[in-house]
């Protein structure tokens, strides 16, 4: 009998999210509706639990409106958890309340050199022995290399050239055990060709690519995905992988979707 151990996911809940500065391209500074934000955010946590996840949550901090995209605090790993360097300023004071929520929960915490861009699993996934990584916008490969070694992984890193995908989860999403969706105009020419061999790869359009289906979030045997006009669900579903669908759309005025809520520890 295999027990599927229960996936644990960090959230933080959006009472402080705004659009209040621009660090990305889809920051235009467009009113957010906090009913909106809210009520998707809680779809999103239902979503996780009733496809088998355990959601943990971190408090959020006034004058901090992007703490709600945990993915981007650090990188977990076998009780480890190395924390982010945020390359932008306004966002640089999360880092010590997410180090201090995993030393309280009794993880190692670890850093990188101070002087080195690193933004967790933005732009890093973790994935059979493999620290697939994305670097060209938030992270260096300095700091990804440094990542590496400290967790034991071995590094694939691949180069970013399209800034409306500026981490590597909104441009690439492990779907499957060994299958995964890619946006092919968000990297450097050459970089996908080094996953050939570690993973079957399906391309998706940019209309989907626009809609964040890169950034969902595959919990057990479920893929949480933002979208229901998606091109590439139906060839994924062909290919065995159960979908759902979660609304998380006022997020996308700050350029994130699911993924980008979620840390899995």
């Amino acid at each position: 009998i295999v027990i599927n151990m229960q996936q644990k996911i960090l959230l933080c809940s959006p009472e402080f999210f705004t659009v209040s500065y621009s660090i990305n391209p889809w920051m235009k500074g467009e009113p957010v509706c906090q009913k909106t934000v809210m009520s998707q955010w809680l779809d999103l946590v239902v979503a996780i639990s009733a496809a088998g996840g355990k959601t943990h949550l971190i408090e959020p901090q006034d004058g901090l409106p992007d703490m709600v995209f945990t993915a981007n605090a650090g990188v977990v790993h076998e009780g480890k958890f190395v924390v982010s360097n945020m390359k932008h300023e306004e966002r640089k004071r999360e880092s010590a309340h997410f180090k201090e929520w995993f030393e309280l929960n009794g993880y190692e915490t670890l850093s990188v050199s101070h002087d080195l861009d690193f933004e967790g699993c933005g732009d890093v996934i973790v994935h059979k022995g493999n620290m697939i990584a994305g670097h060209g916008y938030r992270s260096d490969v300095l700091a990804h290399k440094e990542v590496a070694n400290l967790l034991g992984l071995d590094l694939i890193d691949l180069e970013l050239s399209d800034p409306r995908f500026y981490h590597l989860d909104t441009c690439f999403c492990i779907v499957g055990d060994n299958l995964a969706i890619y946006y092919p105009g968000a990297f450097a020419d050459g970089e996908i060709e080094k996953l050939e061999g570690v993973l079957d790869l399906v391309p998706i359009s940019e209309k989907d690519a626009l809609l964040f289906v890169c950034n969902s979030l595959k919990i057990h045997d479920t893929l949480l995905i933002p979208t229901s006009q998606s091109d590439v669900e139906t060839v994924l579903n062909e290919k065995g992988v159960k979908t759902q669908h979660v609304d998380v759309s006022e997020f996308l005025k700050s350029g994130g979707s699911i993924q980008c809520l979620s840390l899995r520890l």
